[in-house]
This record gives structure tokens, sequence and C-alpha cells, in this order.
């Protein structure tokens, strides 16, 4: 790609989008290094002051985004979606009413625990209908309660089937 497409689509681009080549310009060829420097002096953001302020600002939104689930459930009646399954090492404080323990967030298709896509650290309200939670942090994938709740998904499925059968 020749230095002139690099200059025009860095032209269109939000300061932000720009910063953040800035932060991997070592992935880039050599025109798109000139390319994106010119841009960046051109807009007068391209000082150390600057790049050292957007690489905090992008170090906090990579953690904020780490601990965010996304969209629990898509289409509630459907059971389509993502919802979380599994609650290990559960901790309870009895003078807040808040408890916490370790969860899996799963896709789910007829609320059938599916693909699981990341294990969390919650805290939540105590309660009977309580279903809010509030995510801590992100640690890795929990495959020993990933297993336990597939088993305990697909005894359920073969319960159902055994009874609809019998009818």
């Amino acid at each position: 790609m020749p230095y002139e497409d690099f200059a025009e689509s860095y032209a269109r681009k939000r300061d932000d989008d720009l910063l953040r080549l800035q932060l991997e310009s070592e992935n880039l060829s050599p025109d798109a290094t000139v390319a994106l420097m010119n841009e960046l002096a051109k807009r007068q953001i391209g000082n150390a002051e600057r790049l050292n302020a957007f690489r905090e600002e992008e170090k906090h939104r990579r953690q904020r985004e780490a601990k965010n689930p996304g969209n629990l459930f898509i289409a509630f009646r459907f059971g389509v979606g993502r919802w979380y399954f599994g609650k290990a090492d559960k901790k309870f404080d009895a003078s807040t009413g808040l408890e916490q323990f370790r969860t899996t967030v799963f896709i789910v298709l007829l609320w059938f625990p599916l693909i699981p896509t990341g294990t969390y650290l919650v805290q939540r309200k105590r309660g009977y209908s309580s279903r809010k939670i509030l995510i801590l942090q992100k640690i890795a994938l929990d495959w020993e309660q990933v297993l336990k709740v597939w088993s305990a998904a697909v005894a359920a499925l073969l319960a159902l089937i055994l009874i609809l059968r019998r009818l």
C-alpha cells in the first residue's frame, strides 16, 4: 500500500484511533509509520506527554473491558444469550448481606450452557430475587466448574427427555 493511501486513511480516523496505532507502531510498515507520524504532527497530538496520557487511559479501558462479560441475556424468553452458572469459593458477609463467589459465563441457547466465555469473581446482595452481580475481577477459565455445569445441564436434559417419553 503506498504512502498516499495510508495518509488518506489516517486523515479519516479519530484521534483515539491514531494514538492507538501509535502505541503499536512497531507493527506498521515504514510508509504507514511515516504517514501516521505526519498525521499526528498535523493534529498536534503526537507529543510524548499526550501519548503517555493516552497509554494510561488505554490501560484503564482494557482493565474495565476485562471485567465486563457483556450483556448477559439477549432474548430472555427464548433462552438465548449469555448467563452465569456455578458458585465456587462462596463467602458471605452477614453484616453487609453480600456474598462473593466465582462463576462462569456461558453462551446459552434454549437455556442450555454451550460455550464458556470467562470465569469471574463476583459479588452480589444475597436475596431471593437478587440477580444483579458486580464483577470484581476476571480470572482464568475454571474448567472444573465448566465440566460441573455441563454435567448438570446434560443430566437435566436427560431427565427432561425421560419425563417426556413417559407421557
